[in-house]
């Protein structure tokens, strides 16, 4: 499956859900964490950057950024479409809301401010035709 290349086809059709769980990004030196509870993960030269929920961060003890809610837009976008997250992030931007973007295989993920996100959500589906 290589996903939806026409952006003006993904954006006419845009859908997107929260599943209004708090996540929280950190960085950390060592390898001491479970994976089943991460939900995804980046090797930069400072350390190893994390993205779990705010509860997993706080029982482990581990300072973090955030809370962020997680929007996915919904269908099978390619990871070769061209233009999606410049849109995305741009019409974000426009109402003072972060666009923490994370494309995935099958679909992109925004980190928004966790109490923007019904209004970030909104401006999201606006860009329907």
């Amino acid at each position: 499956m290589s996903g939806q290349t026409n952006l003006e086809e993904v954006l006419n059709s845009i859908k997107v859900s929260c599943d209004d769980i708090e996540y929280c990004f950190a960085t950390v030196k060592d390898n001491n964490f479970s994976l089943k509870e991460i939900l995804g993960m980046f090797q930069e030269d400072e350390g190893l950057t994390l993205i779990a929920t705010k509860k997993y961060f706080e029982k482990n003890n581990i300072s973090y950024d955030g809370p962020f809610a997680k929007l996915t837009i919904e269908g099978h976008t390619s990871l070769e479409l061209v233009g999606l997250t410049a849109i995305l992030s741009t019409e974000l931007a426009k109402i003072g809301i972060s666009a923490n973007v994370i494309a995935a295989y099958f679909h992109d993920h925004i980190f928004v401010q966790y109490n923007l996100r019904q209004k970030a959500i909104m401006a999201i589906n606006s860009l329907k035709d």
